[in-house]
């Protein structure tokens, strides 16, 4: 009985051990794991990459909503997972969708989403609904400066580039314009294709002009005397180059004629300085769920998934891993100038382009 009773008392004591033990490595092994999104996202030590990792696996998953093509994302959460054993589950919808999911969601106090990654006036607009977590990260430093957001609510990690493309059978590479007036010339009529929502692009082109009233006036006469025809979306639009049936296109994604060239497709791009470029990114939930995750994902998205992306057609932001190439001049669009003024352009784009195809 005296062995039974000194068992018990020693099994007593270990447990006694062990709980003390526990209540340590609890005050001291989550670190992160149980800190607030906003102190994680401010916290910029010498050992924040090691925290978040540690954190986000014990977190083990986290949920992305996001507008990028299907085969661009997976190739993006697929090396994520290879190298952290993290799952992510994916909502992928268009940029209007996942606003609308996203707001909804929120105002209801349902955080699903602990990460959102579209196109920068979708960012922009999901800042001004404050459902997005001002971060501070020392990757921003490596990234070009329309990338990194006065707020840091968001950061853009790729670029579209719009550049115009042409059927290589139909156009010679020594007649494509040089300025942007040199679509003026008769050669060009019956020609020329745009895509149907560019306005922002539109808007673009027309500041490069002395006056606001001249460079619409440009428009006005391009679409008058050569026409422009308007077909949706990008993708579209490029195959439809490849095809012939519309022998240059104003604007295309240059990752896509990029493609198509590289598949054997009659087809060439070229880009008049300083080329438009709009910004997709991404930005953590202020209301994260699985924060280590979600900050982990977004230094993912800067740093190792850059290469992804430029494999895949995309130009990078991280301009210390992917420096542009040597005389290339971009026109990043500002996310917060689409939002104040896209009415107005789209009205513009719907009065000078789109009513005069009708």
């Amino acid at each position: 009985m005296h062995s039974t009773r000194t068992d018990r008392r020693s099994t007593r004591y270990t447990l006694r051990l062990a709980a003390a033990a526990l209540v340590s490595l609890a005050a001291a092994a989550p670190a992160f794991a149980q800190s607030t999104i906003a102190d994680l996202a401010k916290y910029d030590g010498a050992d924040r990459m090691e925290k978040l990792i540690a954190g986000a696996k014990q977190e083990g998953t986290l949920t992305i909503y996001t507008s990028t093509p299907v085969d661009d994302i997976n190739a993006i959460t697929d090396a994520f997972t290879k190298k952290y054993g993290i799952k992510v589950d994916v909502w992928r919808g268009s940029s209007e969708d996942l606003l609308t999911r996203g707001v909804t969601e929120t105002k209801a106090g349902r955080y699903t989403a602990d990460v959102y990654e579209t196109d920068g006036p979708g960012l922009e607009a999901l800042t001004r609904e404050q459902m997005l977590q001002p971060v501070s990260s020392p990757t921003f430093k490596q990234l070009m400066p329309q990338a990194v957001q006065d707020h840091n609510n968001w950061v853009g990690t790729r670029l579209n580039v719009m550049t115009s493309a042409y059927n290589t059978n139909l156009v010679d590479a020594s007649s494509v314009p040089k300025t942007w007036t040199d679509f003026l010339d008769p050669q060009w009529k019956g020609k020329l294709g745009v895509e149907a929502e560019d306005y922002d692009w539109m808007a673009a082109i027309v500041k490069r002009f002395p006056s606001e009233q001249e460079g619409l006036d440009f428009f006005r006469k391009l679409v008058s005397t050569n026409g422009l025809s308007v077909r949706s979306g990008h993708t579209l639009l490029t195959n439809l180059v490849a095809s012939g049936e519309v022998p240059l296109s104003m604007t295309v994604y240059e990752y896509k004629a990029q493609q198509l060239k590289a598949d054997g497709a009659p087809v060439d791009w070229f880009g008049i300085s300083p080329i438009p470029s709009r910004v997709n990114g991404i930005g953590v939930s202020a209301h994260a769920t699985h924060p280590n995750a979600a900050l982990l994902l977004q230094e993912f998205e800067m740093t190792d998934a850059q290469a992804i992306l430029v494999k895949r057609g995309f130009t990078a932001t991280n301009l210390t891993l992917f420096p542009l190439p040597k005389g290339v001049s971009l026109d990043v669009i500002d996310s917060k100038v689409v939002l104040d003024e896209g009415k107005k352009w789209q009205d513009l784009f719907e009065k000078i382009v789109l009513q005069q195809q009708k």
